[in-house]
């Protein structure tokens, strides 16, 4: 079992080639100027995944022997990666550094697909935090996320990962007034609420709502079973778990609001986060398998559609 890192402490920002990472350079400027001499490290990190070979590959004599070692493919990736990559590296740094956080910001430019190098990276480094850009979504299907956030997600990397909404602010102030932590009862939502309380520690005037959705399926079965427990008393008793955590993490009881929801989990939760301007929505992830899904299942993929404008943490389990 892998050992999570201590939370929001080192932070890994993936950098793409299309310019596209304006919403998450802010956030994790934003998130680590906050949380002040907490953070001891960002890293900008792209993936070159080859595209300076592309239009080459006629130019190398792959029989001469490793394309990798030849003459040809170093010029090829030198001048790509100064011409292409450097600029917009630079220009991310820039975004970062703007908010004035203590920790230093590193580069990283490799070769390689940019989900793997960054589980690579994740792992190999014991990075807390990602900060990932939310690609176009398409309107109809809106849980889509983009392959390589889904890679993370999907990969079991033991971080958090930070997704700006669709509404994040391009300029202006970065509010962390409301947050929304939901909660399940599993290890993930309950390391979803430790970590909302380390930014609540830091973010003094943020006040968090904890959310528990009752699935109408599971009122329904449990009404008809007199062996399966009542899901109510079990949402108590994950609502009091949840408030103890919070109030270990120095949060004073009146930045803390509870609710209690009976019905589709996904659509009850994207309602409220509309109601109650959430800034972030904090959920835990569920390891199941290597080989099933890893998020929250089906309710974390419809949470990640429904509330495509609001910015959304998933936070992995202490232990993988």
């Amino acid at each position: 079992m892998t050992k999570k890192p201590e939370p929001l402490t080192k932070f890994l920002l993936p950098i793409d080639g299309q310019g596209t990472f304006t919403a998450a350079c802010r956030l994790a400027g934003a998130l680590t100027s906050l949380l002040d001499d907490r953070v001891k490290e960002i890293t900008l990190l792209h993936a070159m995944g080859g595209q300076y070979l592309s239009t080459h590959m006629t130019n190398i004599d792959i029989r001469a022997g490793l394309v990798l070692e030849s003459e040809t493919f170093q010029r090829l990736r030198e001048e790509f990666m100064n011409r292409d990559i450097v600029p917009i590296m630079n220009r991310a740094k820039e975004l970062v550094a703007q908010f004035g956080p203590k920790a230093p910001i590193d580069m990283e430019i490799v070769d390689g697909k940019p989900a793997n190098k960054i589980l690579e990276f994740v792992k190999k480094y014991n990075y807390s935090t990602v900060v990932m850009q939310r690609r176009c979504m398409d309107p109809v299907k809106g849980s889509f996320i983009g392959s390589v956030t889904s890679g993370i997600l999907y990969g079991r990397a033991p971080c958090s990962v930070y997704i700006p909404g669709t509404d994040f602010p391009e300029e202006g102030p970065i509010n962390f007034r409301n947050i929304l932590i939901t909660l399940d009862g599993s290890p993930g939502s309950f390391a979803a609420v430790q970590e909302a309380g380390v930014l609540m520690g830091y973010a003094k005037d943020t006040r968090a709502t904890l959310l528990t959705v009752m699935d109408v399926a599971d009122i329904a079965e449990a009404a008809e079973s007199r062996s399966r427990p009542d899901p109510l008393e079990e949402t108590k008793n994950t609502m009091e778990k949840a408030w103890k955590i919070l109030e270990q993490a120095g949060v004073s009881s009146e930045r803390i609001a509870e609710k209690i929801e009976a019905g589709d989990p996904a659509d009850v939760i994207a309602s409220y986060s509309e109601e109650s301007s959430a800034d972030i929505i904090f959920l835990g992830r569920t390891i199941r398998s290597a080989i099933t899904d890893v998020l929250v299942g089906s309710v974390g993929r419809a949470i990640l559609g429904k509330c495509a404008k609001k910015t959304i943490a998933v936070v992995c389990p202490e232990k993988e």
